[in-house]
This record gives C-alpha cells, structure tokens and sequence, in this order.
C-alpha cells in the first residue's frame, strides 16, 4: 500500500523503505494549531528545554560548539522509551534543517535503521500543522513492534501536545 502522508514518506526513504513492512514501525504525532511556526520553532529550537515539554526527554545537550542551530550540529539526547528498551542517549546529527519548517536527522545501529522528521507546516486558513514522525526498520524492530507501538505514538502525540501549550504559553520568550 502506497504511503500518502509526506512526513512519514520522507522517513521510510531515508530508510530504505518505499512502504511500511513487517520490520518497520512509524511512530507520529500532529496536530494543528493557530500558533505561527516562527513561535512553535522558538520552542523548539531551544534544545535544552526539550523536557520541559517532551515526555520522552530526560535531557538535551549540544555537542557542537556554541551557536544556532545549523545543519551538521550535533546534540546528544536522553529519551525515556519505557519497557523493554528504557532510557538510551542517542547522539544526534542534524541532517536536514529549515528553520520554522523542518529539522531532521537519521541513523543507524545494533541493527536498526531510522529517520526523524519534525515538520511545521503552515495551514491556508493561517496557523501551523506540527508533525513529529519517526521511521524504524530492521529484524529488531519487527520483534519491538508489538510491545511498543501504542505508547511511543501516544508519547510523539505528547511532545507535540506539549510544544504547542509552551509556545502557546509565552514560554519561549521568557527562559
């Protein structure tokens, strides 16, 4: 079956993948907002906060030198997955980056391949959708699936919940 949402489009062929198969998970969240994507990108872009919105972050630190955010730069992130992977830092790789648009980042390791898309898309009527999609692939992946699946799609509908009630909030101009 063809895939139709571009986000998750985007990430299966980052990952090799025309389609969602037996080995492959996609995990997304979105919601539409009135909020610009310039105030959901302020938020955003302050990596460091991360928890203070995502439930999935524990911490979020640069690793490449001081600055804004820019193709390339590195971060590492400690995300919380619950049973049976638990917490892991995975070092990240900014990929691709449009500022108030998308950010992304793929990779790859202990046999498992994925690709990460945060996209802010403006609406015709004014306002943003937000999209948080993952793509996973790999033997791992189709054994993890059954036990995961459910919860990390509620937890990326969580971060994007979040994100939209920070920026909604003000939060991003008064750090």
């Amino acid at each position: 079956m063809p895939v139709t949402e571009p986000d998750t489009a985007f990430c299966l062929a980052r990952v090799g993948k025309a389609g969602a198969g037996w080995d492959t998970l996609v995990v997304s969240g979105a919601a539409d907002t009135a909020l610009p994507a310039q105030d959901l990108w302020a938020v955003w872009a302050d990596l460091e906060h991360w928890p203070l919105w995502s439930p999935l972050h524990r911490s979020v630190t640069r690793t490449t030198a001081a600055g804004g955010l820019a193709p390339r730069m590195t971060f590492d992130q400690e995300i919380s997955l619950g049973f049976p992977v638990g917490t892991t830092t995975e070092h990240v790789t900014l990929a691709e980056l449009e500022p108030a648009r998308r950010a992304a980042w793929a990779g790859a390791g202990n046999g498992i391949r994925s690709c990460h898309l945060w996209s802010f898309t403006p609406l015709p009527a004014g306002g943003t959708r937000v999209s948080n999609t993952e793509a996973f692939t790999g033997l791992p992946v189709a054994m993890l699936r059954p036990l995961v699946a459910h919860r990390w799609n509620r937890a990326f509908q969580d971060a994007v919940d979040g994100l939209i009630r920070r920026a909604g909030n003000g939060s991003h101009a008064a750090r």
